[in-house]
């Protein structure tokens, strides 16, 4: 699982470095992800240690989202006024998100049968 924890930590500060030495605005993580996934394209799936590295941080998910709704509780007073574009910005980036990954899993799915 070690192994499979740094590769992927290996991929999100590849993803960072290029960020800062070309000046993206996609940010580093979303950049490693994707040469994440050229990767697993090339190895032509996913290797063991990988799976299971992915496998505990997706059973551990909710943790990570606790700090980050933690620090938006208590900075509230800064927000006040701007409570409409975040709950906006989540409920439309979760129904696009849900959108495209039904669409990716469809597509999927038909080429795999």
């Amino acid at each position: 699982m070690l192994k499979g924890l740094v590769i992927l930590l290996s991929f999100q500060a590849l993803g960072e470095l290029i960020k800062a030495y070309t000046g993206m605005i996609l940010p580093g993580p979303i950049i490693g992800m994707f040469l994440l996934f050229m990767a697993l394209c090339l190895w032509r799936g996913v290797p063991v240690f990988l799976n299971n590295a992915s496998q505990t941080l997706i059973q551990n998910l909710a943790l990570m989202f606790l700090p980050p709704s933690v620090g938006l509780f208590f900075l509230g007073p800064r927000f006040d006024d701007q409570w409409t574009a975040i709950i906006a910005a989540m409920t439309g980036g979760t129904v696009l998100s849900l959108i495209v990954s039904g669409l990716l899993m469809k597509s999927l799915m038909r080429k795999k049968l």
